[in-house]
């Protein structure tokens, strides 16, 4: 690992301001000093101070200042141990440059805003915030080295500074508390809707001195909650501090809980990281709760599940191991791996050869051996699995949802299922069906009072994702059914029938007409129910049979039913042929007629098959034969595959030798 850095910041300057502007008063001379702030920034090994910021009060131009007009100094002291002086010493200054913005990474040819740029990576250089497991306070002391500072309107002053605060964009946003003894450090994306992930991160030996040093050794603690991977993943991050004893993981529960009941905190995307001695926190959490994370990754670590009873208890939870080829833990993780693994479904070693950043600032930089977290963490990339965070987010205990359809007539409102069937990962026996209760969002009467489909959601117990209910609205129409296939020649039954009707109906005109080229009707349709349906008369044409008929008794009130039986025989072409219902009237008990859907019903004739006669002459022959040996060598794969597999006699996915005998056996009767 690297060797330890003293990181001293000094957080004090005083500053003389001469020929100030107008806006300050006098412009020979002012008490007032200019002001500044520390600029931090959290990189993968460590947070440092990146920039100091000086608000000048007024445009300065940047060509007037130089690197060597700017002598900076730091004393870092621990913040739980203010005596302890961790740094005392000079900080070196990279670049100088004007900004119109209070930030870094904006030059500007003039501005207001001076910034002093620093190293992003040093060793001993006072740039980090912390070492040795404590987090400092650090005070800065800047000492002007020029002549005058000028400003583009003319005026200058000689100037001194003072330290005012600082930032550090992402640390900010984390926030500190305890909860029964256990100190805990934590982030909350305040922007995004509804209970998000959480990543629970373990740090590793040593980093946990204070409250604050664990999410500040290394970005473990941090990456997540950096704005690109925010915008990709909106999550929760806790990092507790030295959990490592199953009373701390008690604790550590006792904390998701809260934000569980919350309402921040999907209970269903808990991940559990660490590394080195977190590594083995991560194990110690697993073997505490076996059936609650949705996925785990411990990077090197300290530790395993100990016995086969706790690897069994995990045997179906997502897990990915990451360790190096130089890391002292390399054979115990191993060995952990072989002893275990055997005993796992959804596991994965991932064995890096070394630690290596590529990315600025490291630009190749190659780490100890104990460091895997470094590029996992931050930039190593797995070929099927991608990225350890993309891998981490795909994961949840809940592996789907059943999909929900009704289906309800114009005015009426959907009856939808009082519970849903979830499938749930339990870590020990894998996936299971659960029903769980639902509450569904109220629906507009709008969306059933006319023909259609839409969808309604609903709010599923203990689960973040919501159920999905597609509604079908359907409107009062004839059915018909019979037969898909018949054979030349054959005489076959349709009937006709109500659907969906919600209305009385005391008479109805139907109309339905037929492929008189494939099809002929035969005798006079026939009710079904003479007793409450009956036919009065009926007008028949070349291809169409017009149908009066009237309902009676229960049929009045009740008509949806299968009513009229109509006998069809298929003539000697082959092919399909439809039977549609082209008009349908409906008129209920006070004459008011109402027009219904229609419906149409495909029959295919099929002339009988014969074996091996591919060229549907009613024989097997050698012309058969010799489109086989055209086809010759074509497979499922072929790109005609749809065109030539009927000539797979032997329905093997291949036209081989084989089709090819089998046809002839078939031709010679064998």
């Amino acid at each position: 690992m690297f060797k330890k850095r003293y990181v001293t910041v000094y957080l004090f300057l005083v500053v003389m301001l001469f020929n100030l502007p107008s806006a300050f008063a006098d412009e020979e001379t002012s008490d007032g000093a200019l002001s500044f702030i520390l600029k931090n920034k959290n990189f993968a090994f460590s947070e440092r101070t990146d920039a100091v910021i000086i608000d000048a009060g007024n445009r300065v131009s940047d060509s007037s200042l130089s690197v060597s007009d700017f002598n900076v100094h730091v004393k870092a002291t621990r913040k739980v141990d203010p005596s302890f002086v961790a740094y005392d010493g000079p900080r070196e200054v990279t670049d100088v440059y004007t900004s119109q913005v209070n930030d870094t990474g904006t030059p500007s040819e003039t501005g207001r805003y001076i910034i002093v740029d620093f190293a992003d990576v040093g060793w001993g250089d006072g740039g980090t915030t912390s070492d040795g497991g404590y987090t400092f306070d650090l005070l800065y002391t800047i000492t002007y080295n020029g002549d005058k500072l000028d400003y583009v309107d003319g005026s200058s002053i000689v100037p001194t500074f003072i330290q005012t605060g600082a930032v550090s964009p992402v640390l900010d946003k984390y926030k500190y508390a305890n909860h029964d003894g256990l100190d805990y450090s934590y982030f909350y994306n305040e922007d995004a809707e509804g209970p998000l992930p959480l990543v629970v991160f373990f740090h590793g030996g040593g980093q946990g001195n204070d409250i604050y040093t664990p999410i500040r050794f290394s970005n473990g603690g941090t990456i997540w909650a950096n704005p690109e991977n925010q915008e990709k993943y909106p999550t929760h991050v806790l990092a507790p501090r030295n959990a490592t004893t199953v009373q701390s993981m008690h604790k550590v529960k006792a904390v998701i809980d809260e934000m569980i009941d919350a309402g921040k905190v999907d209970p269903n995307r808990v991940y559990i990281t660490g590394f080195s001695m977190g590594g083995g926190s991560t194990w110690t959490f697993l073997q505490t709760f076996p059936d609650f994370a949705a996925a785990a990754a411990p990077l090197c670590p300290a530790g395993g599940p100990g016995t086969v009873e706790n690897a069994k208890a995990v045997a179906n939870l997502p897990l990915w191991t990451f360790v190096d080829e130089e890391d002292f833990l390399y054979n115990s993780v191993v060995n952990t791996d072989k002893t275990y693994s055997p005993y796992w479904n959804d596991s994965l070693l991932t064995i890096i050869p070394f630690n290596q950043l590529n990315d600025p600032p490291y630009n190749g930089h190659r780490f100890d051996g104990h460091a895997v977290w470094l590029p996992v963490y931050n930039e190593y990339v797995h070929p099927e699995r991608g990225m350890l965070i993309d891998w981490l987010f795909s994961q949840s205990k809940i592996r789907g949802i059943a999909e929900v359809e009704a289906t309800t007539e114009i005015g009426i409102a959907p009856v939808l299922p009082e519970t849903v069937a979830v499938e749930v990962n339990q870590n020990a026996a894998g996936i299971a069906t659960e029903e769980r209760s639902v509450a569904w969002d109220a629906i507009d009467p709008q969306l059933y009072n006319k023909p259609g489909v839409f969808e309604v959601q609903g709010a599923i117990e203990g689960i973040v994702e919501k159920a999905t209910a597609k509604v079908t609205v359907v409107s009062a129409s004839a059915i018909l059914s019979g037969p898909e296939q018949v054979q030349p020649g054959q005489q076959f039954d349709v009937t006709y029938g109500l659907q969906y009707v919600n209305k009385d109906v005391y008479a109805q005109d139907v109309t339905i007409e037929y492929d008189s080229v494939k099809l002929e009707l035969v005798g006079q349709p026939v009710s079904l129910d003479s007793e409450n349906f009956k036919i009065v008369d009926t007008d028949q044409q070349e291809g169409t049979i017009r149908i009066l008929g009237v309902h009676m008794n229960d049929s009045v009130t009740n008509p949806n039913h299968n009513l009229i039986k109509l006998s069809f025989k298929a003539k000697e072409a082959a092919g399909v042929a439809n039977i549609e219902v082209k008009q349908l009237t409906l008129a209920d008990g006070e004459g008011v007629e109402a027009e219904a859907d229609g419906d149409t019903h495909t029959v295919e004739i099929r002339k009988p098959t014969i074996p091996g006669d591919v060229n549907d002459d009613d024989r097997a022959s050698v012309g058969d034969l010799a489109l086989v040996a055209k086809a010759y060598g074509k497979n499922s794969n072929s790109p005609d595959w749809n065109q030539v597999k009927k000539y797979d006699i032997n329905n093997d996915g291949t036209i081989d030798i084989e089709d090819l005998s089998s046809l002839a056996r078939l031709i010679l009767n064998k």
